[in-house]
């Protein structure tokens, strides 16, 4: 099943890349950006820094479709026990719609979204009892560090400006939020800057 789907994504990108035609060979239609920002994890009040990567193919004048890969790393350190309480990382992968709201020789405004899954790795400091033990005990006897790897489904919502310095060469920033079937919603920001092809 996996190699069946990964052949239809292969053709799907393939079949994009074919599909650019003389007139427009002149604008451009591939990306690819990279991008760092801050990212808010809201269960557990984590922060941390998220990494991204996208391509991108303009299908129309308005409508562009991207493949976008995130890392994030965070944290929550207690300033008491002088222990992180929190360490998250999250491997994400998405697909999204983006549509020009806003696009000239300068700037560019978008807003985008699509699916997304991604995979998860937690560690959490949880007061109480747990109910199979599985935890690893923390600093007190009623403390213990819970260990999660988990996979999800859900979504991203992308608002995102691009500033073009040329023809090829851009920055910019952008606000995401992604949300999913299981475990928290993240909220980041950050700055981009891609190569247009």
């Amino acid at each position: 099943m996996n190699s069946f789907l990964f052949k239809i994504i292969a053709c799907g990108i393939f079949c994009l890349l074919l599909s650019q035609t003389v007139s427009a060979q002149a604008r451009y239609r591939n990306n690819f950006r990279t991008g760092v920002g801050f990212a808010y994890i809201v269960e557990g009040d984590n922060s941390g820094a998220i990494f991204t990567q996208q391509y991108t193919r303009e299908l129309t004048d308005r409508l562009n479709f991207s493949l976008s890969g995130e890392y994030l790393s965070s944290s929550r350190y207690d300033q008491g026990k002088e222990i992180f309480t929190s360490r998250k990382a999250f491997v994400m992968f998405d697909a999204s719609l983006y549509f020009d709201l806003l696009e000239n020789d300068k700037f560019t405004i978008k807003i985008g979204a699509g699916p997304a899954v991604r995979r998860r790795s937690e560690v959490d400091l949880v007061q109480g009892a747990i109910n199979n033990n599985s935890g690893t005990p923390g600093t007190t006897a009623d403390e213990h560090f819970i260990h999660n790897r988990e996979r999800d489904f859900g979504g991203k919502i992308v608002l995102e400006n691009d500033f073009h310095n040329d023809n090829r060469l851009f920055f910019g920033w952008r606000a995401s939020g992604y949300f999913y079937n299981a475990g928290s919603s993240i909220f980041s920001a950050g700055l981009t800057m891609g190569y247009s092809f």
